[in-house]
């Protein structure tokens, strides 16, 4: 819950400045994407760790941040911008949590979909023992098939 508030106040705070929100729309965009990609690496590396798949969203859009910052604008003699920075790690951010919501968590965090383990949910258990035998060829056949399931099901 903090991080969600902290997000919220993060974006009203970043919308009181000065910046092109069409230029912080893309830079946004461009960080759900990196991270997304950096981070589902990181998932399937890490065998699902959580940690791993955070920085990995995380970490990998803060480095398009800065290698953007650092490279394309000091060679086009453009100034520096923290904002643009920080757009594109908060999309890392976002495809973080987007990640976390897709991928279950993963196998070593808390929840998610570890296999076999108990979660303290309720899951039906299907019982494969009665299985109906259908009639392969029914020569005088009705062509209904809740018909043919109850005379399978009253032949047995």
């Amino acid at each position: 819950m903090k991080c969600f508030v902290g997000i919220f106040l993060l974006l009203s705070l970043a919308n009181m400045y000065a910046q092109d929100s069409a230029d912080a729309a893309k830079h946004l965009g461009a960080g759900i994407v990196i991270g997304g990609a950096g981070g589902y690496a990181a998932h399937k590396l890490s065998d699902g760790d959580r940690a791993w798949t955070w920085a990995g969203a995380v970490g990998s859009a803060f480095v398009a941040g800065m290698a953007k910052e650092a490279i394309y604008d000091s060679s086009r003699g453009a100034d520096w911008e923290t904002r643009d920075v920080v757009f594109t790690t908060l999309g890392g951010v976002i495809s973080a949590l987007a990640l976390e919501v897709f991928t279950g968590n993963g196998g070593k965090g808390r929840g998610g979909n570890r296999r076999g383990k108990s979660c303290g949910c309720l899951v039906a258990q299907l019982d494969n023992t009665n299985e109906i035998q259908l009639p392969v060829f029914v020569e005088n056949g009705t062509g209904d098939i809740t018909s043919e399931l109850q005379a399978a099901y009253l032949i047995r």
